[in-house]
């Protein structure tokens, strides 16, 4: 005789037969609450240490970006026996007269900060030019998420990070930034600095970066002119002469929290200030 042909049970009847399942059991309504707290719970333990994470994905990116930007700016120098134009362009009439390693403008000239040619365009850029550098990526720091508003307008700036002015700062004229005073110009003045305590590139605050350089009013002065970013943690990358780079956590809340767009920002006693002002030059090197 054949067996008779597999009929598959109706999943309800299945259901219904595993033990202990009875009709209108299920999940109480305290059990589901419980359960949502033990979901809440875990999530609470897991989104810090994804947090974490995450910041520590973009800094290891900052520093990447660092580190190209300073191999960048070393192998110019031992290409051309001097180091990348550094300044800014006044107006936008001006643009592509001058090459610096990368263009930058006043914050009058909102178009300059969110063109990505000033970063990648031959014309704009020494980088870009040479071949040193040709990803607008490599200028922006993946934790510098926010806008910057200027003249009623909210803008996402093409770039995170500026050259310390002090490095071959070359238009417009250098007065009162003190370049001609304690500058580097030619390879040359890098040979017998302390190289691995000047700082190149660092990041900037989004509402302060405007220049291609960064410029740090230095003697007894007491004031930012452009102000240190604060992406991480408290902290900026920072690039510095010999090729490293490495976070500076600034020990100041004025430094940390400040949203001024405006120059020469009293800031006293200030020993973030004080950091930069003692990293950007080695005057013993100054020597034109």
């Amino acid at each position: 005789m054949l067996p008779k042909p597999y009929k598959r049970k109706p999943t309800t009847q299945v259901l219904r037969e595993l033990p202990g399942w009875g009709a209108g059991q299920g999940f109480t309504l305290i059990e589901l609450l419980v359960v949502i707290a033990i979901v809440a719970i875990l999530a609470g333990m897991l989104l810090p240490a994804l947090s974490r994470a995450k910041a520590a994905g973009y800094q290891a990116a900052c520093l990447n970006n660092h580190r190209q930007l300073n191999l960048a700016w070393l192998t110019y120098a031992d290409d051309h026996q001097a180091l990348v134009p550094n300044g800014y362009v006044e107006t936008e009439e001006e643009l592509g007269q001058q090459r610096p390693w990368v263009t930058g403008s006043t914050h009058m000239n909102r178009s300059v900060h969110t063109n990505v040619q000033m970063l990648t365009d031959s014309k704009y850029s020494a980088f870009a030019h040479g071949g040193y550098i040709t990803s607008a990526g490599s200028y922006k720091c993946p934790a510098d998420r926010g806008t910057t508003f200027f003249q009623g307008v909210h803008y996402r700036g093409n770039r995170s990070y500026a050259l310390n002015h002090l490095m071959a700062w070359t238009y417009p004229a250098a007065n009162g930034f003190d370049a001609k005073a304690h500058g580097y110009a030619k390879s040359g003045h890098l040979a017998g600095m302390n190289a691995s305590q000047v700082f190149t590139f660092l990041d900037v605050n989004r509402d302060s970066i405007c220049f291609a350089g960064f410029v740090t009013p230095m003697g007894e002065s007491t004031a930012f002119f452009h102000i240190p970013g604060a992406y991480h943690g408290g902290g900026a990358v920072v690039g510095f002469a010999d090729g490293h780079a490495s976070l500076q956590r600034w020990q100041d809340q004025r430094t940390i929290t400040n949203r001024t767009i405006l120059h020469y920002e009293p800031s006293p006693n200030n020993p973030d200030l004080k950091w930069l002002q003692t990293h950007a030059t080695d005057r013993q090197s100054s020597a034109p």
